[in-house]
């Protein structure tokens, strides 16, 4: 049987559309990479963010803050700068009966819509249980509900939720009930065209944690684990402009080992800035000799034969894999390693075929577990979010942000020499196997430093007489960690 299915009340009563801007102008906390901040203490542990970044680089977060009772469900809000501090925070939605713990943000125009399931407790539209959206022209913290109107024509049994828009910039696509149905455009109250469906590969009937994603070409993918009483596995499929027929992703399937290895939050699932569409799964089979649901993590271009194994991640307990589209192409796999107690983060070079370097790092201080993980990088800078129960009184349930830099690769040449005349060293400086222009390379010892050209590479001369031993060398760039490289002088 299906494993995150939601509840789902019918029973809804009409909220409070309002922002509230937590700070004063200039009152911003920043969260620097590897630095977690706490958004906010939420009452479900399977809560995901809806995750939206405008062109001004700003990422505005929406999840479902408090579901104690009935009238005291509500969505908070923030939005975060480029560099991750906390710009203002406030409450979408309060005082409605029933929200469910998924909302998602996608483009509209040059805002913001909300897509949302939930309800209120009166009657009319907004007692139906189907999906609503809500508008956000300004991008701002406000969020203004479409009245009258909704994004499906079913209005019972609706589950997880997921939503982009069409490449026309305006045009909102969703898929539900578990991702088994889907549609596209905001209609009438209830939608008065009928929802499309999507079918399991091998036919079964229990879709899960779907993803949706809009590819460069204008087609629209939805993405889900299958389970079913004989199958397990990674679909895939084209809904729009048509339906194809879904497909496994390649090792995905359990059959071999018997082991369930759904993701337990959304399927991760981008769509690459320069084409294709891209999952990243946990592979099952054996591990020091025994069955495992995540014996490594694949990274899978639909359409191909053969997936790539993400670097550092063959430890046997991976889990919460996310996949987050970036710049030019790139897309990093993020995973949490339960075994390390550890989160890391893997980018490719802007044709998806290689990888840099793992970058990894501490979940936040009192963790107890983890339930999601997700991560947004369209502009290089990867925010990062965590649904993060702690260990402290009580077990707080906490939405914490922290960032993840990608890393860079430093190399010498020679990377040995001797004090007893001059030399000039090449270093070369890259990301995932391209070179880096503009990073800023020194050495332990040295007061000059170089700045790499457009092939990645800058040139340091050490004095005759230079001291002997190691002397660490660093290539530097603010969107980067630094990289590392040792020179010995003899």
């Amino acid at each position: 049987m299906p494993t995150r299915r939601r509840r789902i009340s019918l029973v809804l009563s009409l909220g409070l559309l309002t922002g509230l801007l937590a700070g004063a102008p200039g009152s911003a906390h920043a969260a620097g990479p590897g630095a977690w901040q706490k958004l906010a203490t939420i009452d479900d542990s399977a809560a995901t963010v809806g995750m939206f970044r405008t062109g001004d680089g700003h990422l505005h977060l929406v999840w479902l803050n408090k579901e104690a009772s009935a009238q005291s469900h509500t969505y908070g809000t923030a939005t975060l700068s480029l560099a991750g501090s906390l710009l203002g925070s406030g409450t979408a939605f309060s005082h409605w009966n029933s929200l469910d713990p998924d909302p998602q943000l996608v483009k509209d125009g040059t805002g913001i819509r909300l897509v949302f399931e939930g309800g209120t407790g009166s009657s009319g539209c907004f007692s139906l249980g189907v999906v609503y959206t809500a508008t956000n022209p300004t991008a701002g913290l406000t969020y203004t509900l479409a009245q009258n109107t909704s994004m499906s024509h079913t209005s019972a049994g609706i589950g997880v939720l997921a939503a982009t828009t069409e490449s026309d910039g305006t045009t909102p696509v969703a898929t539900f009930a578990s991702g088994h149905l889907f549609h596209e455009d905001v209609g009438g109250c209830p939608a008065s065209n009928s929802d499309g469906t999507i079918d399991n590969e091998s036919g079964g009937d229990f879709p899960n944690n779907p993803a949706i994603v809009t590819e460069k070409n204008g087609s629209v993918w939805v993405a889900w684990f299958e389970e079913t009483n004989t199958t397990l596995g990674y679909d895939v499929a084209q809904i729009l402009p048509t339906t194809t027929t879904p497909v496994e992703a390649p090792g995905s399937g359990t059959s071999d080992f018997g082991e369930n290895n759904q993701p337990h939050q959304p399927v991760a699932l981008a769509a690459g800035a320069n084409g294709g569409v891209y999952m990243a799964y946990c592979s099952p089979g054996l591990h020091a000799g025994n069955k495992v649901p995540c014996a490594h993590i694949d990274l899978w271009k639909v359409g191909t034969s053969t997936p790539k194994v993400v670097p550092d991640s063959s430890t046997g307990s991976g889990q919460h894999v996310a996949l987050a589209a970036g710049k030019a192409g790139r897309l990093t796999v993020l995973w949490y390693d339960s075994a390390q107690n550890k989160i890391h983060a893997v980018r490719t070079n802007t044709t998806a075929t290689a990888f840099g370097v793992d970058r990894i790092i501490a979940p936040p201080p009192h963790t107890d577990f983890i339930t999601s993980l997700q991560a947004e990088g369209t502009f290089g800078r990867l925010d990062v979010l965590v649904n993060d129960t702690l260990n402290t009184t009580g077990l707080p349930i906490t939405i914490q942000q922290t960032q993840i830099l990608a890393g860079l690769t430093l190399t010498a040449n020679p990377a040995k020499f001797s004090h007893t005349s001059a030399h000039t060293v090449t270093f070369t400086v890259k990301d995932a196997g391209q070179p880096v222009s503009g990073a800023k390379v020194s050495c332990q010892g040295l007061t000059k430093t170089d700045t790499t050209n457009a092939n990645g590479v800058a040139t340091l001369t050490f004095p005759k007489g230079f001291p002997t031993g190691k002397h660490v060398c660093t290539a530097g760039d603010s969107d980067y960690n630094p990289g590392k490289t040792t020179l010995t002088v003899t």
